[in-house]
């Protein structure tokens, strides 16, 4: 682009990830005059990468810099393809969690969720223990689990990376332009700052120019959409949509890790997953239960082995393979997997023999919990900036007493019923047992909340539709308007509510 020009069009989304893809994905053929700014190419680059440079405090969680990607496709350039809807619970006032609740319904979502399920590569809209009976191991369907818990369905995507599958319809529409290597340093409105009138974008080159647009979606993710936010502040000093100081505020992840160990009575294969099966089950404790213990949200594995994610390369090389042709598909790296497998063969062999065929002794429990929305969990700006000018971020992630008290009470509650179903004990990790503990590892780079849905603007960045408050033309996508976390993975949901964006943007 010439240093200086100027693109008028109807709506300009910003940020090809997940929920950007799915809104330009349903607009393609609309007749509406949609540019697509992205700030990376189609392949990762150290340059770009690097203007996610920023600082954490509080809680440890995974770097800003290695918890996302900066090209086009996002963050499905490297998920792990669990997906599920988030409840009704998720989306009802729970007294005793501060700042609950949704202004919508899961009602409101469930045609978008259907629709969302192709666009990730996903079965059909069904997470029901009755659906997948037939794929569950023998423990979710015994005594252990015919009180407080119940088997949670996650739907395994490929994992669809977004950036690949889709990049030919996007390249090649007719309506859509995509812009790459662009990256909006302000969102500049009008004097009374209700509207946008243009979008300032620079490029790593040196060259700037300026969108011109009637409407606005931002779609840079949990992190990036505050901190645009908040750096727009030529006309409005807090940052836009910032008139009552949430923007940024309510940061949320999803802890995750190994935090308990099930000692069985006597070996068995009680726990082990089918192979080649595109459902992952977890233990969640029943909503009765969540309400009666006044927790929140409560999740864990019941895996096979100690470290569910300490997979050898080489398992993982011809796992994939065989992932691929029960997709009828032919791995365009089948060489190089091949070749990683025979590299390290003698693990592999161990570790797949132990996960398929071995009796376990013990199984193992990671966690993955809702936190509740703390507004002292934030995203602010920094002193320092980036090479393109742009201030750089502040993450401080925060625990609350009910989040521990969580973790804590849902494993006692699972070794409670394990042990009344007769299967064994359980042994809870030390880390868990500390008064102020903090949950080890680096999170699960889910970053939602920093500019949350509520109808009250007081309390919430943007409306039911997504629409930032007092601003007549700029909305949001992604999980950064998501007002709780539930105990989920987000995907399946920025999906739903990008698609359910679209549909609203066409008839408005």
């Amino acid at each position: 682009m010439p240093h200086g020009s100027e693109i008028g069009c109807d709506l300009c989304i910003i940020g090809a990830g997940a929920a950007g893809i799915a809104l330009a994905l349903e607009l393609d053929g609309s007749g509406i005059d949609v540019v697509l700014l992205e700030s990376g190419g189609f392949e990762y680059d150290d340059a770009t990468q690097a203007l996610y440079e920023g600082r954490s405090v509080g809680h440890h969680a995974a770097s800003l810099v290695d918890a996302r990607l900066r090209y086009f496709g996002g963050s499905t350039n490297h998920w792990g393809g669990f997906c599920h809807p988030l409840d009704h619970q998720d989306f009802i006032e729970r007294p005793w969690v501060p700042d609950s609740g949704w202004p919508i319904a899961r009602a409101d979502l469930d045609p978008f969720y259907a629709r969302a399920q192709p666009i990730l590569e996903l079965q059909d809209y069904d997470y029901s223990v009755r659906r997948w009976k037939k794929s569950l191991p023998p423990i979710f369907t015994g005594k252990m689990f015919e009180g407080r818990l119940m088997p949670e369905i996650f739907q395994l995507s490929p994992p669809t990376n977004m950036g690949e599958l889709y990049r030919s319809a996007l390249v090649s529409s007719a309506n859509v332009r995509l812009f790459l290597w662009s990256n909006l340093r302000e969102i500049v409105p009008d004097g009374t700052a209700t509207t946008v009138e243009r979008l300032d974008v620079a490029c790593l080159s040196g060259n700037g120019f300026s969108i011109l647009p009637r409407k606005v979606v931002l779609a840079t993710g949990g992190i990036e959409n505050p901190r645009i936010l908040l750096a727009s502040n030529t006309v409005a000093p807090a940052g836009l949509g910032n008139g009552h100081d949430i923007v940024g505020r309510y940061y949320m992840d999803h802890p995750s890790h190994e935090a308990a160990t099930l000692l069985l009575n006597q070996p068995s294969q009680i726990a082990r997953r089918p192979a080649m099966q595109p459902i992952f089950p977890q233990a969640a404790l029943r909503p009765e239960v969540e309400d009666a213990e006044r927790v929140q949200r409560f999740l864990t594995t019941l895996h096979v082995g100690q470290e569910l994610f300490a997979e050898p390369e080489g398992y993982m090389a011809v796992r994939d393979i065989f992932k691929a042709f029960g997709r009828l598909e032919w791995p365009d790296d089948l060489s190089e997997r091949l070749e990683i497998f025979l590299g390290d063969i003698d693990d592999a062999v161990s570790y797949g023999y132990q996960r398929y065929f071995a009796d376990a002794e013990a199984l193992g429990l990671r966690v993955h919990t809702e936190v509740g929305p703390h507004p002292q969990s934030r995203i602010m700006l920094g002193d320092s900036v980036d090479a393109l000018g742009m201030p750089t971020v502040i993450r401080d992630w925060e625990l609350g007493e009910l989040d521990r008290r969580t973790i804590r009470r849902g494993l006692e509650i699972v070794g409670e019923e394990a042990g009344r179903a007769g299967l064994g004990r359980l042994r809870i990790h030390d880390w868990v047992m500390q008064p102020d503990f903090e949950v080890p590892g680096s999170g699960s780079w889910h970053h939602m909340g920093t500019t949350r849905m509520h109808a009250d603007p007081g309390k919430g960045v943007v409306d039911a539709h997504c629409r930032v408050h007092g601003m007549s033309n700029l909305y949001i996508a992604g999980s950064s308007v998501f007002p709780t976390s539930g105990m989920a993975n987000p995907t399946l949901t920025i999906v739903a509510l990008a698609i359910r964006l679209a549909d609203h943007l066409k008839a408005s």
